[in-house]
């Protein structure tokens, strides 16, 4: 079962997810975009999860346009191998930044 939660550091947003992310948890996954402010540019989200599907993979594609489009930034962190695996296959790797720990993503883009 899929989990998550939002917590605020400084202007940077994290999205912190847990569990897996299965079929039909595509409407937890918008839930929690709805809830993220939107006023700050920067989204780290922690994708400390052991599973993905094709569709939470369409909605961090959305996300990173979404902030780019406004000129702000989003890093992964915390991915887990096999996830990272699907993140290589699609070649997302190369399109969002992908940091090993949360603090890593937050110094990131504190610094950018």
């Amino acid at each position: 079962m899929l989990e998550h939660e939002i917590k605020e550091r400084g202007d940077v947003s994290i999205l912190r997810f847990y569990g897996s992310i299965g079929v039909g948890d595509a409407h937890r996954i918008k839930d929690s975009l709805a809830q993220l402010p939107r006023e700050n540019s920067r989204l780290v989200i922690n994708l400390g999860v052991s599973f993905v599907t094709s569709e939470a993979i369409g909605n961090l594609i959305f996300l990173y346009k979404r902030y780019r489009e406004k000129g702000g930034q989003v890093v992964l962190c915390n991915i887990t191998p096999s996830v990272r695996q699907v993140l290589e296959i699609t070649r997302l790797d190369k399109l969002l930044p992908i940091v090993e720990t949360e603090e890593e993503a937050v110094t990131k883009l504190s610094r950018e």
